[in-house]
């Protein structure tokens, strides 16, 4: 299915305006799914879709892994062309804590207890052979709950294939990470929906640094994304973090807060931006240079989805035709994923 010619965006342009008045992009494409991806009940598809990241392209293919928040288990999947396939899924966490976990748990958070239930996945991204799986690591939302499922960040190494290859690695240490991260740090551990409570729906990694953006809270208008050490986090042992955290802010609008993150082959990041709770609020994409956060720009909204949100930014291409990108959404089955082209200046 052909939508109308893409966007392009100068620079001068993204800059030339605040974020409430930034234009709305138009969809290159929508993307088609041979197949459903695996929803929490078996045989049926997934409809919470919220996070997908992808190796570089190899004979036109892409090898990716998608993440949904209503199961314990990451999917990989195959792009080519408009074509998504989905392939194998891979368990991330089981029915309960595993002893090799690296780090301690968090103690002293949230409303209650819980019980330890599905992985809360809100995140993934893939960096030199590796695909990174980012829990909430937040309080469950009906009732507050501590479920301390939802507050592991896992590594899954991959051969060139693509090809899952050894044991997933799981810690703990983002959590010490981020209740030390500035003032979005006295967040971290409250309730999402009456609190503000800090939440975890985008991770990045470049070189040495996993980018976690903040879904909440929102602060004065800004929204938070902070940068911690994979060595740091997944050093061996189970001593806590000790290493600070680099904490950045950023224009977000009122009520907004980072959705998912995908980094640019220059250091630079995209952060897809919506409602921090479920404000009516539209989501919109921003260019982001870590070196200079303040000087965000505005990428543009994207179009309303009856029944779905954006949750899922992948940076498909890059080439003299601008940026592709894929954006997948949370409600419609298998995530109704649809590419924008973005024309971007140099850093």
């Amino acid at each position: 299915m052909r939508y109308p010619l893409f966007v392009m965006l100068l620079a001068a342009a993204m800059l030339a305006g605040p974020l409430a008045q930034a234009a709305t992009l138009a969809p290159e494409q929508r993307f088609r799914t041979l197949g459903d991806f695996s929803g929490k009940k078996p045989g049926k598809p997934a409809r919470d879709v919220s996070g997908l990241a992808c190796m570089p392209a190899a004979n036109g293919t892409q090898r990716c892994l998608l993440i949904n928040d209503e199961g314990s288990f990451a999917q990989f999947a195959r792009i080519a062309e408009n074509r998504i396939t989905p392939d194998a899924t891979v368990p991330i966490i089981g029915a309960d804590a595993s002893p090799d976990t690296l780090g301690q748990p968090p103690q002293g958070i949230c409303k209650m207890p819980g019980r330890f239930a599905e992985l809360d996945g809100e995140a993934v991204a893939y960096a030199e052979g590796a695909f990174y799986v980012a829990g909430s690591h937040g309080c469950s939302r009906k009732r507050g709950e501590f479920r301390l499922s939802a507050f592991h960040l896992a590594r899954i190494k991959v051969d060139a294939e693509g090809t899952a290859a050894g044991k997933v690695e799981l810690t703990y240490r983002l959590s010490d990470m981020l209740r030390t991260a500035g003032p979005a740090g006295a967040f971290f551990g409250r309730g999402l929906m009456d609190d503000s409570g800090l939440n975890v729906e985008g991770i990045a990694v470049v070189g040495d640094t996993l980018w976690a953006g903040l879904r909440a809270p929102s602060l004065g208008n800004r929204g938070f994304f902070v940068g911690a050490s994979l060595n740091a986090l997944f050093a061996p042992g189970h001593a806590p973090a000790t290493e600070a955290p680099r904490v950045f802010q950023l224009p977000a609008g009122p009520d907004r807060g980072i959705r998912d993150l995908a980094p640019l082959p220059d250091g630079r990041l995209l952060a897809l931006l919506g409602p921090a709770q479920e404000q009516a609020l539209p989501y919109s994409l921003l260019l982001i240079d870590p070196a200079r956060p303040d000087a965000a720009a505005p990428l543009g909204d994207l179009p309303a989805r009856s029944g779905g949100k954006a949750e899922s930014l992948t940076v498909l291409t890059q080439d003299g035709k601008g940026l592709a990108v894929l954006i997948g959404y949370d409600g419609p089955k298998n995530g109704h994923f649809e590419s924008y082209r973005l024309l971007l200046e140099p850093r």
